[in-house]
C-alpha cells in the first residue's frame, strides 16, 4: 500500500494487497496544476490523481497451498497455492476529511482472489501470480493479470 513500485515487479511486505499497484489503494485527491512540469512525483501516475496516504490500513490473507505434481519441483519446495486477500487503508480524521465510520470503512475494503507458483529461496520468497480484481473503488489503481512479488 505504499512504496516505489517497479513495472516488473515489488518488494511486499505484510501491507501489501495483491492485484493492486503500489500506492493503489486508498484516498485520492486531483492532482494540483504544477507550473513545473519538469519535475515528476514518484508517487503520481497518469490517472491525474495523487495519492493522500492515510491514517490506518488493514489487510488480511488467506492461502491454500498445494504440491505441484514433479517431483523435482517438490523436491525443491516450489508449490503452488491460491489466494484471497483484502485491504483498505482510510484518512480517519484531518482538516478536509469528516471523521469515517466503522460501517463506512468497513464497506470500503477491496479485494482480490488467484493462483500462483511460489518458489522459496534463502534470501526471499519469490512468487509468480495471477491476479483477479474482486472489489475496487473508483480511483484504486488495480492490475488484472500476472504479477510478480518478493517478500522474506
Amino acid at each position: 500500500m505504499g512504496g516505489h513500485s517497479s513495472p516488473i515487479c515489488n518488494l511486499r511486505g505484510p501491507l501489501s494487497l495483491l492485484g493492486f499497484r503500489s500506492r493503489g489503494v486508498g484516498p485520492t485527491e486531483a492532482r494540483r496544476d504544477n507550473s513545473d512540469s519538469s519535475k515528476t512525483d514518484d508517487a503520481s501516475d497518469s490517472s491525474g490523481r495523487d495519492t493522500l496516504g492515510g491514517d490506518i490500513a488493514v489487510t488480511s490473507f488467506a492461502d491454500l497451498s498445494f504440491d505441484l505434481p514433479l517431483k523435482v519441483l517438490r523436491d525443491s519446495g516450489i508449490h503452488g497455492h491460491c489466494f484471497v486477500c483484502a485491504g483498505n487503508l482510510a484518512i480517519l480524521t484531518g482538516d478536509y476529511y469528516r471523521p469515517i465510520s466503522f460501517r463506512e470503512f468497513g464497506s470500503s475494503f477491496r479485494s482480490s482472489a488467484g493462483a500462483g507458483i511460489v518458489i522459496p529461496t534463502k534470501l526471499a520468497r519469490i512468487e509468480i501470480n495471477y491476479c483477479q480484481i474482486l472489489r475496487q473503488l473508483d480511483h484504486d489503481r488495480a492490475k488484472r493479470g500476472i504479477q510478480f512479488s518478493f517478500s522474506s
